[in-house]
């Protein structure tokens, strides 16, 4: 039924005029798959991975990843044919060179401590270090208090704040003893 009505639309020439309008026009419909596909080159699945995606990367939670570290060439090509013989026949060398094939790092080699906290320390010291020259030059700065922090200002505003019952509940209002004129 599909295939008569794109015939029927070809003959009578509607295909040139849908194709002016995206949604209308049939189309390829491309997932992430197809475009990691194309990133993966002609590496071998091996595996699920970390999300079935065919990625490569050394981490401890997913061992074992979709996909080799290097694709195969004629040196790959011919340890996988001797290996698939007596593994005693094979050198240390050519166990390594085949780990290598499939693995970018050992669990030792990407579990190893790198420095870093090194950095992020220096970056941390240096931010409070800054963070103490910007206080001094503000305090510097700024060195006269406002009018509002003398002590008979301060005393006039909570004067103010008593006279007008300001948070009677759980502020300084609620402190006062209004029937005596003291604090509680």
């Amino acid at each position: 039924m599909a295939l008569q009505i794109e015939k029927l639309i070809a003959r009578q020439g509607l295909i040139k005029y849908l194709n002016h309008f995206p949604r209308l026009a049939p189309q390829k419909r491309y997932t992430s798959f197809d475009f990691t596909n194309t990133k993966c080159g002609k590496r071998e699945y091996v595996g699920f991975g970390v999300n079935g995606a065919p990625i490569y990367c050394d981490v401890a939670e997913f061992p074992m990843p979709a996909i080799r570290f290097r694709e195969p060439d004629a040196t790959i090509c011919a340890l996988r044919e001797k290996e698939k013989g007596d593994w005693k026949k094979l050198s240390k060398e050519d166990i390594k060179t085949l780990y290598r094939y499939s693995f970018c790092q050992t669990f030792a080699e990407f579990k190893a401590p790198t420095g870093e906290w090194k950095h992020h320390l220096g970056v941390g010291l240096w931010a409070c270090a800054i963070g103490v020259v910007w206080t001094a030059f503000v305090n510097w700065y700024h060195r006269d208090l406002p009018d509002t922090f003398d002590e008979d200002r301060r005393q006039a505003q909570l004067k103010r704040i008593i006279a007008l019952e300001m948070n009677p509940i759980e502020g300084i209002s609620s402190q006062w003893d209004y029937e005596v004129g003291d604090w509680k």
